[in-house]
């Protein structure tokens, strides 16, 4: 089984829906299995509480693997997390050793997780300003392959979740109070990114400079107060700026002008 852009777009609207963790964590099991993973781990990195309150936490990991992990407390010394802390985009846990130094213990974390059933994934970052750092991240079984193509796909859904997961957990605090006001040209340009459409593919579509595009798309993700391109339409498809319509991609663009 393999997502594509509609289910995608399905699966972020559902998201905005999601009353409780619950239901967060079948909509995770939902997105994994359709993007080819066995396992989703939505966190923020901080050490959890005995009871496992006041932290998001959304987990269907191996029971062992999740059991070393808390009993090690791994939370602050994880190389995955470690490796998202202050990124932007999204890795293959294959790549943690060219993104950070990795000693001894990092290397036997990895060889641990592959012994209790967990083998490679992909992590989306989720840092936001004000909060604990965070990410969403997909786990393959041991032995089993990822699915490149699913990797850009799993990045606008997985932090769709993260939003959705900020929202649960913290309220009207997790989003702006004030919907910023995007004009009509940074809403097209947002459109075109949810499409994933390249910045030059935008200005061939809208008939502008690429040079305009990249300023509408930086204005935007200033007025929203964010550096991620997929940041910027998942906030503006939760917050109504954009419908699920807005970003299906069109068969066949049309210039403007």
């Amino acid at each position: 089984m393999s997502m594509n852009f509609v289910d995608a777009g399905q699966l972020v609207e559902n998201l905005r829906k999601a009353r409780d963790s619950s239901a967060l964590h079948d909509m995770l099991l939902e997105i994994s299995k359709n993007a080819g993973f066995s396992y989703f781990a939505l966190t923020e990195h901080v050490n959890l509480r005995a009871d496992g309150s006041d932290v998001i936490n959304v987990v269907n990991y191996p029971d062992a693997w999740a059991c070393e992990f808390r009993r090690k407390k791994l939370f602050g010394v994880d190389p995955v997390h470690r490796a998202s802390n202050g990124r932007i985009h999204g890795f293959l846990w294959a790549e943690v050793p060219k993104l950070i130094p990795m000693t001894r213990h990092d290397h036997l974390i990895f060889e641990t997780a592959r012994s209790n059933g967990l083998g490679n994934g992909y992590t989306v970052p989720a840092n936001v300003p004000g909060y604990c750092n965070g990410s969403v991240s997909f786990g393959m079984a041991a032995g089993s392959d990822i699915d490149l193509s699913q990797l850009p796909l799993l990045s606008f859904v997985g932090t769709a979740a993260f939003e959705a997961a900020q929202k649960l957990r913290y309220g009207a605090r997790a989003l702006p109070a004030d919907v910023p006001r995007l004009t009509d040209r940074q809403l097209d340009c947002v459109a075109l990114v949810a499409q994933g459409l390249t910045t030059i593919e935008i200005s061939r579509v809208l008939n502008v400079r690429y040079e305009t595009v990249v300023q509408h798309i930086k204005d935007a993700a200033l007025r929203y107060g964010v550096s991620r391109r997929t940041t910027i339409a998942v906030r503006a498809l939760f917050d109504g700026s954009l419908g699920f319509t807005d970003v299906i991609p069109r068969k066949t663009p049309q210039p403007w002008g």
